[in-house]
């Protein structure tokens, strides 16, 4: 059985699953309004760029109060020309951000001479961000642990925990 994968391993692309928050109020009961957890607003510098450690990815980030987003921005040429992105798009859950990862890559067949794209595939997997600070942005996406790069079947995931921190400008 011939191995299938996505062009640069699509090891940590994310995904959002949208949770949906329990309502129990009862007549009786009085309601409070929702807790608000306090944010570095934008205007007070989060970088715009933001590499992985964990896969050597460039994201452009934006922050608001309740949503978090983040564009893969260093694709490779090739890629790029077959409209190729990771999107991230993810909203504020108490004290974490949940989402999901748009993802359209080339999937790669073979292995060594013989590895060709053999398809380009659309998936969502879920991403949760439990960390937005200045200096660092930490979470955890689903991964591909089993795909069939043909039909674009996702057979298995798992979560794998990341870590980006501000790119640096090259002097």
């Amino acid at each position: 059985m011939k191995r299938y994968r996505l062009l640069h391993h699509l090891a940590l692309a994310f995904a959002l699953a949208s949770l949906p928050l329990p309502e129990l109020p009862l007549k009786a009961q009085q309601v409070k309004p929702p807790v608000r957890i306090p944010t570095t607003p934008p205007e007070q510098g989060y970088p715009k760029l933001w590499k992985s450690e964990t896969t050597g990815r460039e994201y452009r980030v934006q922050v608001d109060q309740d949503r978090f987003s983040a564009e893969w921005v260093n694709l490779p040429p090739e890629s790029a020309k077959r409209g190729a992105y990771i999107r991230n798009e993810c909203r504020r859950v108490g004290p974490k951000w949940i989402g999901t990862s748009r993802i359209h890559l080339p999937c790669a067949a073979g292995e060594g001479a013989k590895e060709h794209i053999a398809n380009t595939c659309r998936l969502q997997l879920r991403i949760e961000i439990s960390s937005v600070q200045a200096d660092r942005i930490m979470g955890r996406g689903e991964t591909l642990k089993r795909f069939d790069c043909q039909s674009c079947r996702v057979d298995e995931t798992g979560w794998g925990d990341f870590v980006w921190v501000p790119k640096t400008p090259r002097r």
